[in-house]
């Protein structure tokens, strides 16, 4: 019986020995694989319904974002450009809640980081246009409609919103901007290492967490362009807004650049 055990296990040993083998062989051949670097557009857009419980309703928001990143892929491998994404499917509209109130959230398919597209709402022309006036004049606009100790105040009631990021690291860099086209408000935005912050800022404020370095967050802007070194690759950018929205339909134009 004890001859058997011992067998037993010596088999195993044996076959363990043989798994990990195989899976360090199977990594070196994986990792000795060159790759080469893509440059690669995402763009997609949130539209936000506020309910009646938000002093914005019945008021939108609608989050408009590009993201220009640096894609590793083996070469044969790479995805090829398909002129036939020029839009999305639109998912079912979901409700959730922001700061325990409810939003109607309308969001789109291809928001991962997988393929390459362009939301259909926007013609090339657009596309250049846009990308000239977000840039030019001003690079960052401080709000003077209130004061910073008024900002404060007003985001404790306020609407959050993540923007994931899009990297083939483990951490990166982003050059990034945000506006806002409503003049009565400011908004402050923080690089955060992953979306549970955005929970954390209303229900758990000393858990809260945010890259800290200068140019990584701002306050009280209605644009704001800066850098940010050391990101995690499951981070992004929290934009806060307070809920006082004067538009019938106000847009953060959002434009990250990995650098």
């Amino acid at each position: 019986m004890k001859i058997a055990i011992i067998s037993v296990m010596l088999g195993l040993a044996v076959l363990f020995s043989i798994n990990v083998v195989f899976d360090d062989a199977f990594a070196t051949w994986r990792d000795s694989r060159n790759t080469v670097k893509i440059s690669q557009v995402n763009e997609y857009a949130n539209y936000v319904h506020f309910q009646p419980e938000w002093k914005s309703y019945p008021r939108n928001l609608i989050v408009d974002v590009t993201t220009t990143w640096e894609r590793e892929v083996i070469p044969g491998e790479e995805e090829e450009s398909d002129i036939t994404k020029h839009g999305a499917k639109q998912r079912q509209n979901g409700l959730q809640y922001v700061n325990s109130k409810p939003v109607v959230a309308v969001q789109y398919d291809y928001r991962d980081c997988e393929s390459q597209w362009f939301h259909y709402a926007k013609t090339g022309l657009d596309f250049l246009g846009y990308n000239l006036n977000f840039f030019e004049e001003d690079a960052s606009i401080p709000n003077y409609a209130y004061s910073a100790d008024s900002q404060k105040q007003k985001l404790q009631n306020g609407f959050a919103q993540f923007v994931p990021i899009c990297t083939s690291k483990e951490s990166t860099n982003y050059e990034y901007t945000v506006s806002v086209n409503d003049d009565t408000i400011g908004f402050d935005v923080y690089f955060v290492p992953s979306y549970v912050q955005q929970w954390y800022y209303f229900q758990y404020t000393e858990n809260f967490e945010y890259y800290s370095d200068d140019g990584c967050y701002a306050n009280n802007f209605q644009k704001f362009s800066g850098e940010c070194s050391g990101v995690d690759k499951n981070g992004g950018l929290l934009i806060v807004l307070p809920d006082e929205l004067s538009r019938p339909m106000t847009k953060i134009s959002v434009n990250l650049v990995e650098t």
